[in-house]
């Protein structure tokens, strides 16, 4: 049985994964529930069910984080000390929505080319 993996480098698809996810602690690994660190393996799944976006696949990691404190749906309050797993994974689909959104937003960023028209001393107004 092979180990589990976990690589934190920003130069990778998985790297980049994991810092928009805020999915940065080795430890985390054998932890359970929501904060659990993810595996490489899985973040390179939702890498490849995400056409390689790094942003939209921490939004999917966000959410399954989101969905395993959804499951615990419990309010714990001990004395001063209180822990709301529902509020929690409330956060976690907001962060998740708004990288949804910057995603989206740089998937519309057309290629670099020569613009249709210029602006300025002797600009043009081809194309409109």
């Amino acid at each position: 049985m092979r180990g589990i993996a976990f690589t934190y480098d920003l130069s990778t698809a998985v790297g980049q994964t994991r810092l928009y996810a805020g999915d940065t602690d080795p430890e985390g690994l054998n932890r359970t529930g929501g904060n659990r660190t993810r595996t490489d393996e899985e973040i390179a799944f939702l890498l490849a069910q995400n056409g390689g976006d790094a942003r939209l696949a921490a939004a999917e990691v966000l959410e399954s984080k989101a969905a395993e404190f959804a499951s615990q749906a419990v309010s714990i309050r001990q004395s001063t000390l209180a822990h709301d797993y529902r509020q929690r994974a409330w956060q976690l689909r907001q962060s998740a929505t708004v990288l949804r959104g910057a995603a989206g937003s740089a998937a519309f960023n057309a290629p670099a080319r020569e613009a249709p028209f210029s602006l300025g001393d002797g600009g043009t107004m081809t194309g409109w």
